[in-house]
């Protein structure tokens, strides 16, 4: 997960990148709120006889929702440039700006104008400016160029429950308002523990809503080739939303982690057990367990479904594969991808007749990775234990990233024959809605 350039190919850029500029009102402990009022730093000059500011309706606000942003105080027709900034969890900075004409009232709504040109982005959009941001120029900032894949990536929620987003407006080089906006992971309330196959037998971080609260179906969240915990801002959103969550680390794990550094032989039992840990969360019902994971780690998540019916209910499978690939390794061959109690699981069709709950599979039409747009018509050709259909859903445009929460900034995409395709626009959109049908399954 580490925000740096990676040479595309075999290479999956991380699972859901993660740039927002979404800050309205989620925050279950009452955090947020709206914020029209000017305050220090949000005007410094008076084009329009009073002070310019930027305004959005939630200056607090959890990752997976929208945002509101408006400047105020303009002067009439006044030709502005708006730059959103971030810094990543290295420290590198990245940017994106466009440049806006004030209506005749001396104010701009930027979820009603596009930036004059169409650049950087082309329809009126709030997140536009977010789905456009890119690595800046700096001492040791390597530069990106064809053919390599990239994404942005904010401290993870183990390290902050929030990251901060900087908006300026300029005209002619002189700044007339900024403003800082916050990004959450987690609510106050939601608790954070880090698990490790020393002491708990499982790598991954553990996210769970206060004590009391109802219970609500947990989910089991990993990643796929990338290795790592990619899954866990996903894993905190849904634990902010009231959902248990866990995200796993299955292989390339960090030194010292205990796991495997390659998709060899790797056991079942290692998940059914994560998922048996998440079902004795304070807050958790285990019989509504679901598993969430995207690209290599789909496979996994319908053999749970398919072969542990009794654990998991639900399969949330991201740019989905429908059958069991071979090994991932670097340089060499091995058994099979995937084990259970010890025996390879051989490469083929998974079936999914005795999957309890539902395989929801969201893909994306424009996938250079592999063909998921296919898999997922494959998966919802099938009928689970009570006979019901499976679902999908698939954006002709949308590219491999189409996994986990809405608002991100996924750069650029890497296919399998080395060409870069920049489908973050049509991933955005896709997250977007694929989101709320997640939650809507997991009984949001």
């Amino acid at each position: 997960m580490v925000p740096r350039v990676t040479h595309t190919g075999k290479a999956r850029a991380a699972a859901a990148a993660l740039l927002v500029l979404a800050v309205t009102a989620a925050c279950s402990d009452g955090e947020g709120g709206s914020d029209d009022a000017r305050k220090p730093g949000s005007g410094t000059n008076k084009p329009g006889g009073g002070e310019v500011a930027i305004k959005v309706d939630r200056p607090v606000a959890l990752a997976d929702q929208d945002v509101d942003v408006r400047v105020g105080g303009l002067g009439a027709r006044d030709r502005v440039t708006v730059s959103a900034r971030a810094t990543d969890q290295r420290g590198q900075p990245w940017s994106a700006k466009g440049n806006f004409t004030a209506d005749a009232k001396g104010g701009l709504d930027l979820d009603e104008q596009a930036p004059r040109g169409g650049r950087p982005y082309a329809k009126p959009d709030s997140t536009g400016l977010l789905s456009a941001m890119l690595p800046q120029r700096g001492p040791g900032v390597k530069m990106i160029g064809s053919g390599d894949a990239f994404s942005y990536h904010p401290p993870s929620p183990a390290e902050q429950r929030s990251y901060r987003l900087r908006l300026t407006v300029e005209k002619k080089g002189e700044q007339l308002a900024e403003r800082t906006v916050e990004r959450r992971w987690l609510t106050s309330k939601v608790r954070h523990r880090k698990l490790t196959v020393e002491k708990d037998r499982i790598d991954g971080e553990m996210y769970t809503p206060p004590e009391g609260a109802r219970k609500r179906p947990p989910v089991l969240v990993f990643g796929g080739s990338e290795g790592g915990n990619s899954g866990e801002y996903a894993a905190a959103l849904l634990a902010a939303r009231g959902h248990p969550a866990l995200s796993l680390c299955y292989f390339r794990c960090g030194k010292g982690s205990g796991r495997p550094n390659a998709i060899n032989m790797i056991d079942l039992g290692y998940f059914t057990h994560a998922a048996r840990v998440l079902g004795r969360e304070p807050g958790a019902d285990p019989k509504r367990l679901a598993v969430m994971a995207n690209s290599r780690g789909s496979e996994v998540a319908q053999l749970l479904g398919q072969r542990h019916p009794a654990v998991f209910r639900d399969v949330i499978a991201y740019a989905p594969s429908a059958k069991v690939n071979g090994p991932y390794l670097a340089g060499s061959s091995g058994r099979a991808a995937w084990a259970e109690n010890g025996n390879p699981v051989p490469a083929a069709s998974i079936p999914l007749d005795r999957v309890r709950g539902t395989v929801l599979a969201v893909a994306g039409g424009n996938d250079k990775m592999w063909g998921s747009a296919e898999a997922a018509r494959s998966i919802a050709d099938q009928r689970n234990a009570s006979g019901s259909r499976h679902r999908q859903v698939t954006y002709p445009k949308a590219g491999h990233h189409v996994n986990w929460f809405p608002y991100g900034q996924p750069g650029q995409e890497g296919g399998a024959d080395g060409s870069v395709v920049d489908t973050a626009k049509a991933d955005q959109a896709a997250r977007q809605d694929s989101w709320a049908q997640v939650l809507k399954l997991l009984g949001d």
